[in-house]
């Protein structure tokens, strides 16, 4: 996959110094690696991640999250944010009123 925003998470790691062990380099090379067709094959690789659409959020150690949009189609990820779990909230969809 092309990673687009990867620099939210360089600075996450900078930010949180040893509070992540090593967890930002092993995502990168995670993202960088995986060439997921669908969501689903996302879900499968992160089961704890939080999907919406194209949405993902994957929680991790520290009280930290990076949430990021995935085009699989295109073998895309937008880093969206990088940053404390209390920063962004994923909107769930909303249906026609």
């Amino acid at each position: 996959m092309r990673l687009i925003g990867i620099s939210r998470l360089h600075e996450l790691a900078r930010r949180a110094r040893d509070g992540l062990d090593g967890a930002i380099p092993a995502l990168v090379a995670e993202l960088e690696a995986g060439s997921w067709r669908s969501m689903g094959q996302i879900a499968e690789f992160y089961p704890s991640a939080v999907i919406d659409g194209i949405k993902v959020r994957i929680l991790l150690d520290g009280g930290y999250r990076i949430d990021l949009l995935a085009d699989c189609e295109a073998q895309m990820v937008l880093i969206e944010y990088a940053g404390a779990t209390m920063g962004h909230a994923l909107r769930a969809k909303q249906g026609a009123r």
